[in-house]
């Protein structure tokens, strides 16, 4: 999926540095610092140390609040440190995290398998030697890496290029931008615009990118390969998306907000399946509110099996992940809600 030699070339470091913006949520962003707390023993709860990391860091720190190491309790120490993250380790837990790794760890394995590995090591040891809140390792999933490299295979045709556009909501320059080619089932090559600006230039393009982004797609099959993906939105167009409801990419692509082009079979399937969804969801809504309280539990019963139905109807993009993204997506975009109130919070752009 990632070539272990992928050829890095004309990066711009202020879209490096605005992806990162957009897609870190913004409780880290805001408060960069994490404290580490050092548990001598789980039961009952002895802290050895508690350890604050980042920006402005204290260092060790004589914190003996925590009496529990349950989400809550975390989330309250978090409060009274002021730092944005707060992961707790058992003694011990590290050096047995290190051994599950070492055990299945190859040099010649792709980097992503790698990342699995660990990620797969640390969802092991979750609340049984290393807790956190946010308590993102119980909500991400962590599959093996064949079916990635199947789905990545299956979406992404070979001897293609992919890339995302992110502009500045003023059309005055480009906010962040990506470009990156598939090849022998890895991503091989990868760029900011800064490898077509000769052919493009960025102003330019940024004051009317919806009919400009033809102009993009032809100087990146001039450079690299034909594009088979590629997005273009404004930054406050991605943050609606980001913290919205489920088909509110569906109701900026209809709006023209996002512009897919080229546009592929499966990702329009995604789109239609989501406002066949939300108008399910809604309609069931509207309805179950007329009901007698007795009927209204049956009416989400068969709103959730129709959804579910309307899932299984069709060959879905993701069958082989073993999750659904979409849903993960649902699961943590709450961390992002201060991104959504910069930008104004979802904007309805449909019925």
């Amino acid at each position: 999926m990632l070539s272990p030699q992928i050829d890095l070339r004309d990066l711009d470091g202020r879209h490096w540095a605005n992806w990162w913006r957009l897609l870190v949520p913004p409780p880290v962003l805001d408060r960069p610092r994490w404290a580490l707390v050092i548990v001598a023993q789980a039961q009952p709860l002895v802290i050895a140390k508690v350890i604050v990391a980042g920006h402005d860091a204290r260092g060790a720190v004589a914190d003996r609040s925590l009496t529990s190491l349950e989400p809550k309790a975390l989330r309250a120490l978090g409060k009274t440190l002021d730092v944005g993250a707060v992961v707790a380790i058992e003694v011990g837990a590290l050096a047995r995290i290190s051994a599950e790794i070492e055990r299945q760890l190859s040099l010649d394995q792709d980097p992503v398998a790698q990342g699995l590995l660990v990620l797969r090591a640390l969802k092991h040891a979750s609340g049984r030697g290393v807790w956190s809140e946010p308590h993102l390792l119980d909500l991400l999933p962590a599959p093996s890496f064949e079916p990635i490299q199947r789905t990545f295979d299956l979406l992404i045709p070979d001897g293609t290029a992919v890339a995302a556009y992110v502009l500045e909501d003023d059309r005055s320059a480009i906010h962040a931008s990506i470009i990156a080619c598939k090849r022998h089932g890895d991503i091989e090559t990868a760029a900011t615009h800064l490898a077509i600006a000769d052919l493009v230039p960025e102003a330019e393009f940024a004051r009317d990118w919806v009919k400009g982004h033809k102009r993009v797609l032809a100087a990146i099959e001039e450079r690299f390969a034909r594009p088979s993906l590629a997005v273009f939105l404004e930054r406050a167009t991605l943050l609606r998306v980001i913290t919205g409801p489920g088909d509110q990419l569906a109701r900026e692509v209809n709006a023209r907000h996002v512009v897919f082009d080229p546009s592929p079979a499966w990702l329009l399937g995604l789109l239609g399946g989501a406002t066949v969804a939300a108008f399910a969801s809604r309609g069931a809504r509207a309805i179950a509110s007329m009901l007698p309280a007795a009927a209204r539990e049956r009416a989400s019963e068969l709103a959730h099996r129709a959804q579910a139905a309307m899932k299984e109807s069709g060959a879905h993009p993701f069958a082989m992940l073993g999750f659904d993204p979409l849903e993960l997506w649902s699961s943590v975009k709450h961390f992002y809600r201060d991104a959504g109130r910069d930008a104004g919070g979802p904007r309805a752009t449909g019925p």
